[in-house]
């Protein structure tokens, strides 16, 4: 049992923070247990030292950045309107399942609201009659990344959504997207007045969707308003977590800046996902991206999990990497990380205590990836508790819109 003073992060910081002046940088030890994290304030930054290695302390997020190459319509604060016409015409298309291969599909298939805009399985859906071999991220905060997909493939909404509309999840073509769109009256006339014409109805439509995704941000977390100055908006038992976060769970490392996502790429020894051998239907998709992805054919012999980063470098030293998930809105999109094999933040908390798991690209390869900063944490259960509870905040309030109405081509008309 911890004393009232172990309990009291603000004993803590005044029992074993010290302020020294290091040229033009300002440092203090935050004391965590029996780590210590070097909390760095650098050009006005602040930053935690964590093995000799500087890492930017989480941020509040702000509006999203709008690319020069597809404007849209901003408040006087910068954030997306959603009665632009561009956003509401890409409301309409990602629900829209004509954009998939034989009409059945659409972004909302995979990216389902009730389940925080992501899919509250393993593995993803699929074109029928395929199997996808990832899980499906929230596109909640995507706006924010310069990384999208576990393997970072692409890099702006512009360019993922044509992606995952092609590819495995949807099967299009872009002839036949088109084809179907120009068919729809209501479609034509806000291509027009989002566009000014429909003469490139796939390309705007990706466009369309992007700035529609721009509307479903998630900034209200307890913690993004604690970070913002509110320092009610968590409690003390949070604060614990907090403190544990930046310090002696070492979450900071990869955890951090306004994404709580450094976006880099790491292999953390996850266990293997048991779908992929036990369910033919899985472990033929997964061969057949794996095929895909143009591997050598000594890999793809070898290969019986997930490579991520390897299978768009060709690198080795990226085998079984994968990009650091961002932590808001992460209470509503269990299970996490790319194959979906941890159901829930206590399994994930008891995961790094541990170190990690076994890395399966040295089992199956013969050399090992996995990143050296996961270490045996040693946290006692109410420290782990305290963790989870400040992972939680980064949680705020569901988003729900209306579900639209989509227009439908005419009536055929059959000529005799």
């Amino acid at each position: 049992m911890r004393t009232d003073k172990e309990r009291n992060p603000s004993v803590l910081e005044k029992a074993f923070r010290v302020m020294v002046t290091v040229g033009f940088a300002c440092t203090f030890a935050a004391s965590v247990g029996a780590q210590t994290a070097v909390e760095v304030i650098k050009d006005g930054k602040k930053f935690f030292q964590i093995d000799g290695e500087l890492f930017p302390a989480l941020e509040a997020l702000g509006p999203p950045p709008i690319p020069r190459d597809n404007p849209q319509r901003v408040d006087e604060d910068g954030w997306p309107l959603k009665d632009d016409p561009k956003v509401r015409l890409g409301k309409l298309l990602f629900f829209e399942p004509a954009l998939s291969g034989d009409g059945s599909v659409s972004c909302q298939t995979c990216h389902v609201q009730g389940a925080g805009w992501a899919l509250n399985s393993a593995i993803s859906r699929s074109y029928p009659g395929q199997s996808h071999w990832r899980n499906s991220q929230s596109v909640v905060n995507a706006a924010y990344m310069s990384k999208l997909f576990w393997d970072g493939h692409k890099e702006s909404l512009e360019t993922q959504a044509p992606s995952a509309a092609k590819g495995l999840a949807g099967n299009g073509k872009a002839p036949m997207m088109a084809a179907r769109l120009q068919m729809i009256p209501e479609y034509v006339a806000m291509f027009k007045e989002a566009f000014g014409s429909i003469r490139n109805p796939t390309k705007d439509a990706w466009r369309a969707i992007a700035a529609f995704e721009r509307t479903l941000t998630s900034t209200d977390s307890p913690v993004d308003e604690y970070l913002r100055g509110d320092e009610e908006a968590l409690d003390e038992e949070q604060i614990r977590g907090l403190d544990l976060f930046n310090g002696k769970a070492r979450c900071i490392m990869c955890h951090n800046g306004p994404l709580a996502s450094d976006e880099k790429f790491y292999n953390l020894g996850l266990p293997r996902q048991p779908l992929f051998s036990k369910i033919p239907k899985n472990q033929i998709g997964f061969r057949s991206q794996t095929y895909t992805a143009g591997v050598p054919e000594e890999v793809f012999r070898k290969v019986k999990s997930d490579l991520g980063l390897y299978f768009k470098s060709h690198n080795k030293e990226d085998m079984g990497k994968f990009r650091t998930q961002p932590l808001r809105f992460i209470e509503y999109t269990p299970p996490y990380y790319h194959h979906g094999v941890l159901d829930d933040l206590e399994e994930v908390v008891e995961f790094y205590d541990q170190g990690g798991g076994d890395d399966y690209v040295l089992e199956d390869f013969g050399f090992s990836t996995k990143t050296a900063r996961l270490k045996k944490l040693n946290l006692t259960d109410d420290e782990k508790e305290d963790l989870i509870y400040f992972l939680e905040g980064f949680t705020g309030e569901e988003i729900f819109i209306e579900i639209p109405v989509l227009p439908k081509p005419p009536t055929r008309i059959t000529l005799r």
